[in-house]
């Protein structure tokens, strides 16, 4: 309401303030139209695990960007808010190809958000669900996959920073120039030590589960970089085979399969896959993480070896 006061904290960009009327996080889709900061927000392109993501545009610079604005769950107290924003400034400056960029973040009234990269393609989870369709997908769309969310695993855990959330949602892929981009990283950075971890919506917990490292299904145990070459290597097991590598009909019985099973064979869903491919997404999938690849460099040696073999250049 006019003439009430307002609360805008900006990161990266300024924002003009403004004080949107609180609203649940089923909601945050009435925001489309309004004004957060600069950006006018114009469509929802998805719904995540920790917000909604938006279609908006910058009106400072006439760009284009995605705009994440965080469920209410994540930010009901000053404590989480503040936390949100002193990370959001030190994450700005890191950059890579392979990671969507943050452009801006910051609060506005009730809302904490942020401005990214707007990324013209599709999510991974679209791709794999065209494959159910149409048939496999050549293995070299998966090894690019790996090849490019690998290196940005490889600087992001250069930077002591762990993703704790890969799946195919989070991935991005570029037609025009065949970049795949890594997203929600500064995000994972942002909320890490809050309980965040501990909130989940329904339809996203369980889209989420299939990809978990089995040491992310047990309340309370750290994980590290290897958990995220888990969950990097069930991403790419679900393009080479169109499913990932457990599915059950029950929550406790998916996470019985992941803890305990050893999946199978990529090969028996598509022979064309080289046989050091499919070593390599198998060990990534190790179940415990002393198996894995220890780094995402030591994993880069691999996919790129199998690339070279092949003669493929990404």
């Amino acid at each position: 309401m006019e003439g009430e006061p307002f609360d805008t904290t900006v990161v990266g960009d300024v924002a003009s303030p403004q004080k949107p009327a609180a609203a649940p996080s089923e909601q945050l889709a009435e925001l489309v139209g309004q004004m957060l900061g600069n950006y006018q927000i114009l469509s929802v392109i998805a719904k995540g695990h920790s917000g909604t993501i938006f279609q908006a545009k910058d009106t400072k610079k006439d760009q284009i960007v995605a705009f994440k604005v965080l469920w209410a769950e994540f930010t009901q107290d000053e404590e989480s808010m503040a936390r949100f924003v002193r990370a959001m400034s030190t994450m700005l400056p890191v950059k890579h190809p392979n990671l969507v960029a943050i452009l801006g973040a910051g609060r506005t009234g009730d809302y904490c958000w942020m401005a990214m990269e707007y990324v013209d393609g599709e999510s991974l989870t679209q791709v794999i669900k065209r494959i159910g369709v149409a048939g496999m997908l050549d293995w070299r769309y998966a090894l690019r996959v790996g090849v490019h969310v690998g290196r940005a695993l490889e600087y992001a855990h250069g930077q002591h920073i762990i993703h704790r959330n890969i799946t195919p949602a989070n991935i991005l892929y570029r037609p025009t120039d065949k970049i795949v981009k890594l997203g929600d990283l500064m995000l994972a950075k942002a909320l890490e030590g809050n309980k965040a971890q501990e909130i989940t919506r329904p339809g996203t917990i369980l889209g989420d589960v299939p990809y978990m490292s089995p040491e992310r299904t047990r309340v309370g145990l750290d994980v590290d970089g290897r958990s995220d070459i888990y969950s990097l290597g069930a991403t790419m097991y679900a393009l080479l085979t169109g499913r990932p590598p457990y599915d059950a009909k029950s929550l406790p019985e998916l996470i019985a399969k992941i803890r305990k099973d050893e999946p199978e064979k990529p090969k028996k869903y598509q022979l064309s896959i080289p046989d050091l491919l499919e070593g390599t997404v198998l060990r990534m999938l190790s179940k415990r993480p002393e198996d894995r690849y220890q780094t995402a460099t030591d994993m880069l040696v691999d996919l790129d070896r199998v690339a070279k073999f092949q003669g493929v250049q990404f």
